[in-house]
């Protein structure tokens, strides 16, 4: 944190109640996102179908007063965020990225620390950060004390 806040990184927490302020959030989320490792790739949420079903559901977690959304901010400019929704005291994580030129401040690990810290204030009991299967989520598991895992069955009658 020393070192982020050194460098003038600071972090701001947003919980949009209509469709505008959704999707005004939202904007600023996908700036982040297409500056990204994920973004430059073409294989996050500023593409179809992710762009959609995620701007549909921050306008859903709004309508409801549920979504949480934090950013890390740079003289004025986004350069990360985090977003998910609460359930009662239950927090689902659902996306965070980072401007991939603070790669070297760990953008991603302070996001998810403040966002604890946010949860904590707020009462939340459980951060559910959905599975951590494969090579691609490894990341998820310093941050859990369970890996529960799931599987998926196909039934077809004989």
């Amino acid at each position: 944190f020393r070192r982020a806040a050194d460098r003038g990184v600071t972090f701001e927490r947003s919980c949009p109640a209509d469709t505008a302020g959704a999707d005004a959030v939202y904007a600023r989320m996908l700036a982040v996102e297409q500056r990204s490792w994920k973004g430059v790739g073409h294989c996050g949420m500023t593409e179809s179908p992710a762009r959609e079903f995620y701007a549909d559901m921050i306008r859903r977690l709004a309508a409801q007063g549920t979504a949480r959304v934090m950013f890390a901010r740079h003289e004025g400019q986004d350069i990360g965020f985090i977003f998910g929704g609460m359930l009662g005291p239950c927090y689902r994580g659902q996306q965070f990225s980072y401007d991939a030129a603070w790669k070297d401040l760990s953008i991603g690990n302070l996001l998810q620390v403040e966002q604890v810290r946010w949860l904590c204030e707020e009462g939340a009991v459980r951060y559910d950060m959905g599975t951590a299967s494969g090579e691609p989520m490894a990341y998820k598991l310093h941050w859990t004390e369970a890996h529960p895992t799931s599987q998926t069955w196909f039934l077809q009658p004989r």
